[in-house]
């Protein structure tokens, strides 16, 4: 069976979050009965430091001491997604612009090339160039992107 994170922890660990000035990305709970570990994923316009991590888990920490759920817990572990997690909300590309990106399309279409511009709204992307075949920018509106990425290259 599945664990699911209570209500109240997510609330407070989005709290947490505020206090500390990033944003909660996602929660994924792992393990069995007392054996479960909680991965928190943050972000933030400018980017998540090894002391953001340290806040909310120390912020974490106060909250959970008297909780009953925290006895079930062999970890908490808060990180920044990777970067070539699906991004949750476009504003996490801002700082990635001038990479490549691949965007699914909600027609199930797929673009990649090099982002232009990114926010709440949407994103310009520059397809990447076919042989001799120019493309001009796309826009894509955030209610027609399914999924964007940053690409690793090396």
């Amino acid at each position: 069976m599945k664990e699911t994170l209570p209500d109240r922890i997510r609330t407070m660990i989005e709290d947490v979050c505020a206090e500390v000035g990033v944003v909660l990305v996602d929660v994924v709970v792992r393990g069995q009965a007392r054996q479960l570990v909680v991965d928190i994923m943050l972000d933030a316009p400018a980017g998540i430091t090894h002391e953001h991590c340290r806040a909310v888990s120390r912020g974490l920490d106060e909250r959970l001491e008297n909780d009953e759920f925290a006895g079930r817990l062999r970890a908490v572990d808060v990180s920044s997604p990777g970067a070539e997690t699906p991004v949750k909300f476009l504003w996490q590309l801002t700082k990635h612009v001038g990479r490549t990106v691949r965007v699914v399309h909600t027609d199930g279409t797929v673009i990649q090339g090099t982002l232009l511009r990114a926010d709440d709204q949407g994103l310009d992307v520059q397809p990447t160039q076919q042989k001799k075949e120019s493309k001009p920018p796309v826009s894509l509106h955030a209610g027609d992107i399914a999924e964007a990425r940053v690409v690793i290259t090396f």
